[in-house]
């Protein structure tokens, strides 16, 4: 297994670490695997509002979403978020527990996992690269560089040919539909998400614990596992559900580690005061959910089942019921229902 860069993504890992040469940095790596190999077409900077600091970085997702979509649609080929990259301080070359959140949800975005790499300057420049399989193992590969070792396929755009068919389509599917705004959508933000399929975790909600949900354990009875172990259990738990708000429904989200030994999942481009925090429950060996002060016993895949009962829960309300509700209010739920229909253009 290794990973090919072309020429064009080589090059801006290398501007951009250029560009910052006093902080951190980073960037995402668009495009595919074929027969065990990590072809990198593209490297996506990381965006004007992401945040650069000497021993800290934090991507713009807002803006590399979209510059993601911007440039896959110029290939022939479709291309995919298949890892990131970010330079680390002096020699470090190893993940921090932040990382390691990161890389657990790009690497369940596909069955392949993702790749994942590391830069330093110390004191020339250097690239670590790592295969991440879920839920956050690691594997060190090998990469070249160079468009002379990538199919010729896979460097080709779109002609302006490709790009009127796309077009006609869009056109005739308007036409037919009456409506020139279909395929399009906004980004919800999580609180629309938690509203809506609260009434389906009211089974799952419990009476608050001591330390946010976490049970302190006298001293002598038993050794807690490790913080390490923690924070491998709660990413691989919560994976799935993080990445179905992602992909399904374009709830970009961070994941951080909290002061509870936890992990805190928030929304901080769109609201700073929405927050979900996940514990471990150490007497009951479970994960105990914390969402505007209350507390709820969480599974994997809590919020993808919760969701799809909810839709359908509101479908059999039927039409009629729905256009009484004041429109503010169906609103947001809409919103939330219609994103999981969104299509490509092409397709």
């Amino acid at each position: 297994m290794r990973a090919v860069f072309s020429n064009r993504a080589y090059a801006s890992v290398l501007a951009e670490t250029t560009e910052k040469i006093k902080t951190e940095t980073g960037g995402l790596f668009l495009g595919t695997i074929q027969n065990d190999t990590w072809y990198i077409i593209e490297s996506i900077d990381p965006g004007p509002k992401s945040i650069f600091e000497v021993a800290y970085f934090e991507y713009d997702q807002k803006y590399t979403k979209h510059l993601i979509n911007k440039i896959a649609n110029l290939y022939d080929t479709k291309f995919d978020l298949i890892g990131l990259w970010h330079r680390h301080p002096g020699s470090f070359d190893q993940f921090s527990s932040t990382d390691d959140g990161t890389n657990a949800k790009y690497a369940s975005m596909r069955e392949e996992g993702a790749i994942s790499a590391l830069v330093n300057i110390d004191p020339t420049f250097r690239i670590t690269m790592y295969r991440v399989d879920r839920p956050c193992n690691y594997q060190k590969i090998a990469y070249d560089v160079g468009d002379n070792l990538i199919p010729d396929d896979l460097l080709k755009f779109k002609t302006p040919e490709r790009f009127f068919d796309i077009m006609n389509k869009i056109r005739y599917s308007s036409s037919t539909r009456g409506s020139s705004a279909e395929g399009y959508h906004k980004s919800i933000s999580l609180a629309s998400f938690m509203s809506f399929i609260l009434p389906q975790l009211k089974n799952s909600e419990r009476t608050k614990h001591e330390d946010n949900g976490v049970i302190s354990v006298p001293a002598g009875e038993f050794i807690p596992p490790k913080k390490e172990h923690v924070q491998e259990m709660l990413i691989d738990e919560v994976i799935d559900d993080i990445t179905f708000m992602a992909d399904s429904l374009g709830i970009e989200t961070s994941i951080f580690q909290n002061e509870y030994n936890g992990l805190t999942v928030c929304q901080e481009a769109i609201d700073e005061t929405t927050k979900l925090s996940f514990s471990l429950n150490i007497l009951e060996s479970t994960v105990v959910l914390s969402y505007n002060n209350k507390f709820y016993n969480y599974r994997k895949g809590l919020f993808t089942e919760a969701f799809g009962k909810a839709k359908a829960e509101r479908e059999r309300k039927g039409e009629s019921e729905s256009r009484v509700k004041p429109r503010k209010q169906a609103g947001v739920i809409d919103s939330v229902i219609k994103i999981i229909r969104f299509n490509r253009n092409e397709e």
